[in-house]
């Protein structure tokens, strides 16, 4: 069997860095002659994009590896992202794993892969990864920026992504036309730290303008910013230019500055409100998530319930909520007074419940409004209708043939139902 009959499946587990440079390893091994697969098909390799930023993330990064050892006897099994390059003697024990690779090594993986078969075909190594389309995807993913300068008391990244560093605008520039080429009508612009992004002395507001004066790029959407990433010329251009996405996930970890102190947060509850008011005041229809952590070592219910207030008190869309637990080697792994699981588990739900109310409350603002939707390749599994993303993350229902996907249309809001809105095509 030649390389070019060899089947490669990829699988993607935690953030869209890592889902970047699962597209990244996926370009390099289709340009070696590689035909890649879904990863529910069978292959000769697997290639897992592990994360370990929680302890889910892990049991997930495994279940992935179990799922490929069951699903093909006899594939090679190539385990990489985060988690690899934190545990690589475990994993390494683990059934069927036939190769852990770390992060650096993302972008060899083709020669890596040609070796494991004993081939004797050579491939120069790729300076860094890049994409031009996104394997299943309707919406394309560029890395702009690696690496974590920052000191949180729970996380693990900066020693799985280690010192910050930025893509120079030119190579993004063309990665982003690259993919409107191939027919993305909304990039999203994904680091660890967007926010943070400088390339002698072009920061994000500045490579933003780039992008837009240089490309026709329909939407530009930026991942997970840091509160203190968001300065006023930031909001302001958010405000001003239209193709920007509607749409910003600024994490808050803890509504309780005791907390937020003993995380190494370097913000403020006061910060954080003054700055979520005045996005809200600034940028019309603005759809603001926020990330929270339950469970911190030595968050007594008194810190809980007022971070829950604090929490209810903000004008966000939706929460994403996150169960503490221990991270090797970290600062809060240390710490006395570790929360009983129970506690988390009803402290989450409690939050979770919180943020389901105010997702609510928030889609149903829309009713017999319209948006503008991306209409995605997948249909919704149980109605079988349409879904079409709005810049300002609100994904809707709607009637539709295939011909429509990956289009941006205008759809009217009929109604909620459950956490999607029901629309219909305006002719």
């Amino acid at each position: 069997m030649n390389e070019a009959q060899k089947r490669i499946a990829l699988f993607t587990v935690g953030c869209k860095l890592n889902q970047y440079e699962t597209q990244g390893m996926g370009e390099l091994l289709e340009k070696a002659g590689f035909l890649r697969v879904d990863f529910k098909s069978k292959a000769d390799v697997y290639i897992i994009n592990t994360c370990t930023v929680t302890a889910q993330s892990d049991y997930s990064s495994r279940q992935a590896i179990y799922r490929a050892k069951k699903r093909s006897l006899g594939s090679k099994i190539i385990i990489t992202g985060c988690y690899a390059q934190l545990e690589p003697d475990f994993l390494k024990t683990l059934p069927g794993v036939s190769l852990v690779i770390n992060n650096e090594q993302k972008k060899d993986i083709a020669q890596i892969v040609l070796n494991l078969f004993n081939s004797e075909k050579r491939i120069p190594p790729a300076p860094e990864l890049k994409v031009s389309s996104h394997f299943g995807h309707t919406r394309g993913l560029v890395k702009i920026q690696d690496g974590c300068n920052q000191s949180c008391s729970y996380c693990v990244i900066p020693f799985a992504r280690g010192k910050e560093r930025s893509k120079g605008p030119f190579l993004i520039m063309e990665e982003i036309k690259n993919l409107i080429e191939n027919g993305f009508k909304e990039v999203v612009l994904t680091g660890v730290h967007v926010g943070r992004y400088n390339f002698f002395g072009v920061d994000l507001v500045v490579l933003t303008e780039k992008i837009l004066e240089s490309t026709q790029i329909k939407r530009l959407r930026y991942s997970s910013i840091e509160p203190n990433e968001i300065n006023d010329d930031l909001i302001n251009l958010i405000a001003s230019e239209k193709r920007i996405c509607r749409h910003l996930h600024v994490p808050l970890q803890s509504g309780e500055d005791e907390i937020l102190q003993a995380m190494h947060r370097s913000y403020s509850t006061d910060y954080y409100k003054d700055l979520i008011d005045r996005l809200v005041k600034k940028v019309a229809e603005l759809t603001i998530g926020a990330d929270v952590i339950v469970g911190f070592p030595g968050e007594t219910e008194e810190n809980f319930q007022n971070s829950s207030k604090f929490i209810a008190s903000l004008p966000l869309s939706y929460l994403h909520v996150f169960s503490y637990s221990d991270r090797k080697g970290t600062v809060a792994s240390f710490l006395p007074d570790k929360i009983p699981p129970f506690v988390i588990h009803r402290r989450s739900q409690e939050l979770h419940q919180i943020g389901k109310e105010k997702w609510e409350k928030f889609l149903d603002f829309y009713t017999g409004k319209q948006l503008e939707v991306l209409i995605e390749k997948t249909r919704d599994k149980k109605s079988g209708k349409l879904i079409g993303l709005s810049d300002s993350y609100i994904r809707v229902l709607l009637d539709g043939e295939n011909s429509l996907c990956n289009q941006i249309i205008p759809a009217k809001i009929i109604k909620r139902e459950g956490k999607f809105l029901l629309a219909e095509k305006i002719h």
